[in-house]
C-alpha cells in the first residue's frame, strides 16, 4: 500500500509541476520590456493584451481598473495621445513557482493633443503569472508616481 501511495503522490506531484511551469526572472524582465514596446506605440490592443483576462490596473487618483476589457476601454479613452519615451528598469525580480513580483522605476513622455508634453516617473510593482497558454501576463500593476526632478 504505500508503494502506491508513492506513485500516487509522485504523479500529483508531475502533474501539479507541468501545470504550473516555473518562471525565469529573465523572462519576467523580457516579458516587461514586450509590455513597454507595446505602450510606446499607445494602442490599447496591444497593452490591454500583455494582462489576463482578470487583471487589474491600479494609479492613484484613480478608480481600480479590474479585467482586461476595463484596461483596454480606459487606454482606449485619449485619443490622439502619442507615446515618445515609455521605459520600465527592474529594481527586484521575486518568483514564486508560476508567478512573479517585478519591482522598478517607470518613466514616460507623453503628448496629448491639444496639451503641453506631459512626463511622468515612479516607482511600480506588477504581478505577473504564466497562464495555461504559457504566456506571461500581468495580473495586476500598481504604479506610484513620484513629484521629484525626473530621472
Amino acid at each position: 500500500m504505500s508503494r502506491c501511495y508513492l506513485l500516487a503522490t509522485a504523479a500529483i506531484i508531475a502533474c501539479h509541476g507541468a501545470q504550473q511551469p516555473s518562471v525565469m526572472p529573465a523572462e519576467v524582465a523580457a516579458a516587461m520590456e514586450r509590455y513597454q514596446q507595446s505602450a510606446r506605440t499607445a494602442n490599447a490592443d496591444s497593452m490591454a493584451a500583455h494582462f489576463t483576462a482578470d487583471g487589474s490596473l491600479l494609479e492613484p487618483g484613480i478608480p481600480l481598473i479590474h479585467t482586461r476589457d476595463s484596461i483596454r476601454a480606459f487606454l482606449a479613452s485619449f485619443p490622439g495621445a502619442t507615446v515618445d519615451v515609455a521605459t520600465a528598469t527592474p529594481d527586484t525580480i521575486e518568483v514564486y513557482s508560476d508567478r512573479a513580483l517585478l519591482w522598478g522605476s517607470y518613466f514616460e513622455r507623453l503628448s496629448f493633443p491639444g496639451q503641453p508634453i506631459s512626463e511622468q516617473h515612479g516607482k511600480f510593482v506588477a504581478q505577473w503569472t504564466r497562464e495555461g497558454d504559457g504566456v506571461l501576463r500581468i495580473r495586476r500593476m500598481y504604479r506610484i508616481p513620484l513629484t521629484t526632478a525626473t530621472p
